[in-house]
């Protein structure tokens, strides 16, 4: 993505666009989907349990940032939402469905997932709600009007 805002501005100073981030969430993407079969075979596909890598959308208005999570066919009890320093950290599990019938095959994605992100200099790490509904998770951040400083000076002292 190239606008006037990110030719202008470092990647690390933009709302939820730290490098890493943005490596690791590109890295995740369709991983492991993108693995090419090691033996093709005639033979139909078995379960099998991937990492499930739910997709997010982040949007930015003057008051608030949202953050929308795809995560269907889960419940708000399978889902927590944390923050921890400058860190947005949403995670989960979705259960494989036991039953007694054999699965010839499947596209649907379950187990664990992870998804981080580093929160922008004006969000408010206490203005921060969330909503479940229909499969989606959205999140609500507020801008706070005074962002920490993101410069400190350091006094030099003569020896």
């Amino acid at each position: 993505m190239t606008d006037a805002k990110s030719l202008t501005t470092p990647r690390s100073a933009l709302p939820f666009g730290g490098d890493f981030d943005q490596v690791f969430n590109r890295m995740m993407r369709g991983w492991p989907f993108g693995w090419p079969e090691m033996a093709p075979s005639s033979a139909p596909k078995a379960l099998q349990v991937f990492d499930h890598v739910p997709k997010v959308e982040v949007k930015e208005n003057g008051k608030a940032y949202t953050v929308t999570v795809e995560l269907p066919g889960l419940d708000e009890k399978d889902v927590k939402v944390q923050v921890e320093d400058d860190v947005l950290t949403i995670s989960g599990e979705k259960k494989v469905e036991q039953t007694d019938d054999k699965t010839h095959y499947t596209e649907r994605s379950y187990g664990s997932f992870t998804r981080a992100f580093t929160l922008p200099a004006d969000a408010d790490r206490d203005g921060i709600s969330a909503k479940f509904a229909k499969g989606v998770l959205e999140l609500e951040i507020a801008k706070t009007a005074n962002p920490p400083a993101q410069v400190k000076q350091v006094a030099i002292k003569a020896a």
